[in-house]
């Protein structure tokens, strides 16, 4: 017989499932870290190498693989 401790302890685990659900399908649309990392050195490699604009290049990578996903 299920106690009210236990009716309780399920409709927690599903509410936190569900919210767990909503987050990696909420992330579907955003490239990967790792996709990013690659354009971004793609893109200094481009500049020839010149040091100082790693957010720059990690921002437009991020920019660049957003728009290809939509």
């Amino acid at each position: 017989m299920a106690t009210a401790k236990t009716v309780r302890a399920k409709s927690i685990n599903k509410k936190v499932g569900d919210e767990t659900l909503d987050d990696q399908t909420a992330g579907l649309n955003e490239p990967a870290r790792e996709e990013i990392e690659r354009r971004a050195y793609e893109l200094y490699l481009a500049r020839g190498e010149v040091h100082g604009y790693d957010q720059d290049d990690w921002l437009q990578a991020e920019r660049e693989l957003k728009e290809t996903q939509s």
